[in-house]
């Protein structure tokens, strides 16, 4: 019996943030790679089984990263390891916004501002300060990208 490859919720969501970070319309994706607009649609709400080989390297094309990175999020491997966000961001490479290599400044600043949104009240006698911090996070991590 064929063992079904079933898409990984965590690659439909990759998929569609990539495309909406480049602008890209579904029509528009179909141009690129020459998969229909509804076969895109689908994947990216998790409508289909995991794409072959072929048409990740398309989609991959298409979005401008590499083949390798869309197949180990569409991987359904359940035997990962679920580690802190921390220790994810220290120990891989990653790129930011085009920055092709973020140095441990800029992953401290990226926590900070996480940290400090989940800290911040979001009440309503502290909405004003809760923002100010908020944007004085953002105006630090923006400051080292700059760098």
């Amino acid at each position: 019996m064929r063992k079904v490859r079933s898409i990984n919720e965590n690659f439909s969501s990759m998929l569609k943030h990539l495309r909406e970070k480049k602008s890209l319309s579904l029509k528009k994706m179909e141009d690129i790679t020459g998969i229909s607009a509804s076969y895109i649609s689908r994947m990216e709400n998790g409508e289909r089984v995991r794409p072959s080989y072929p048409v990740i390297e398309l989609l991959a094309f298409a979005l401008s990263v590499e083949p390798s990175d869309l197949l180990e999020v569409s991987s359904n491997t359940t035997n990962r390891k679920v580690v802190p966000l921390e220790q994810l961001l220290f120990s891989c490479e990653f790129t930011l916004d085009g920055v092709s290599s973020v140095d441990s400044k800029t992953i401290e600043c990226l926590l900070n501002l996480i940290d400090v949104i989940n800290d911040v009240e979001w009440e309503r006698d502290s909405l004003i300060a809760d923002i100010y911090e908020v944007t004085e996070a953002v105006a630090d991590l923006k400051n080292v990208l700059k760098c």
